[in-house]
């Protein structure tokens, strides 16, 4: 089974939030998760942590971490080679160290192309990477992205009194959904200090 895959964004407002009892990448049984965080910067310059715990798979809860450790050879590559370049251009000779500088980015992205795509997900997967992406907040509000349809579908139904800013698709959701259906919030939220 394939699920639409596309991106979506749903906002919703408040700190405890309802995440669906399924894997929010192939709608399989959750085995495990991963953790959603972000940070905000309230009027007294007072930082504040989110975080929420996202079930998945153990399969894509693999291809995800595969993914993130993609990304983080392409950037670690980007940054080595960045400044060296940099540094050369400087020191020795300006031309050619832009030359290589633009080298060192050609050379990143050609790594990320190349290890990206041997990544496998699974045949009901919609992303190779993360499924769901907190945006970030402004105020109560917080913000996520959702590459599955079919999760925010359950994730809408689950916080469908919290909804904000609902985009027209969002609302189709909310009005599909049966009158009687009730969810008890559990808290995922935790402070950081």
């Amino acid at each position: 089974m394939t699920w639409q895959c596309r991106a979506m964004k749903i906002e919703v407002a408040g700190k405890q939030f309802v995440f669906p009892r399924e894997c929010a990448c192939c709608g399989g049984f959750p085995e495990t998760t991963i953790t959603l965080s972000g940070t905000e910067r309230n009027r007294k310059s007072r930082t504040r942590g989110w975080a929420w715990d996202v079930p998945y798979c153990q399969e894509c809860r693999r291809h995800v971490a595969r993914t993130d450790r993609a990304f983080i050879v392409g950037m670690s590559i980007a940054a080595l080679f960045g400044f060296c370049s940099l540094l050369y251009a400087l020191l020795v000779e300006m031309r050619l160290g832009f030359v290589l500088f633009a080298a060192s980015v050609l050379l990143t992205m050609l790594v990320t192309a190349v290890l990206i795509p041997r990544i496998r997900p699974g045949a009901a997967c919609c992303t190779v990477s993360r499924a769901l992406i907190y945006l970030g907040s402004a105020g109560n509000i917080h913000s996520f992205d959702f590459k599955s349809r079919h999760y925010a579908r359950a994730f809408v139904r689950a916080n469908r009194l919290k909804l904000v800013n609902a985009s027209t698709v969002v609302s189709q959701m909310v009005r599909d959904l049966p009158v009687s259906e009730n969810q008890v919030a559990r808290r995922l939220a935790k402070r950081l200090r």
